[in-house]
């Protein structure tokens, strides 16, 4: 009888040094250095590789007023799509496809910062488009609130183009990168 408990002891000796770590192998590794912190950063502030000190979706206090909300957009609506990249500081670069294709035109747009009558929710951007009638005055909304596109998919943003002399883009939903 004293075999049986002495054979289940065993097997599960035999278990655990299975499955545990290479001992030696981690002892002939050197210990892992601590990160230093990045130049210019509080040597108060955790290691780069705490998870509190990953970035987040917010921009930081030195750079309200000089980076534009706006990093980059797609969007689209019925017959027509956008895309919008910052080319730095509060300028971006706007390609605008509509037509089912048909037609594209570039052009430049800037955050010029929120409008004082408009909620806090609402992006403009403001530029030309470089249309083949020459370039024209361009102005992009974009929304921050849900847009469910035709294909039932869920967005959480809403943009709207006008050009003037062109019908108004209107309609469309997005996806705004943050920071």
């Amino acid at each position: 009888m004293r075999l049986m408990p002495l054979a289940a002891i065993a097997s599960i000796v035999l278990l655990a040094a299975c499955t545990a770590p290479d001992q030696n192998k981690d002892a002939a590794a050197p210990p892992p250095a601590e990160v230093a912190p990045a130049a210019g950063a509080d040597a108060g502030s955790p290691p780069a590789t705490d998870p509190a000190a990953r970035p987040s979706a917010k921009i930081g206090a030195d750079q309200v007023g000089k980076l534009s909300p706006v990093p980059a957009f797609k969007g689209f609506g019925e017959h027509w799509s956008i895309d919008i990249q910052s080319t730095g500081e509060m300028n971006h670069k706007v390609d605008l496809t509509w037509g089912s294709g048909g037609e594209k035109a570039s052009g430049t747009a800037r955050y010029n910062g929120q409008p004082a009558d408009a909620p806090s929710t609402l992006i403009v951007l403001s530029g030309e488009l470089n249309t083949k009638d020459g370039a024209k005055p361009m102005t992009i909304e974009i929304s921050r609130k849900e847009c469910i596109d035709d294909g039932d998919n869920k967005h959480m943003q809403s943009v709207a183009v006008h050009v003037d002399g062109m019908d108004k883009f209107d309609g469309g939903c997005g996806d705004l990168a943050v920071y």
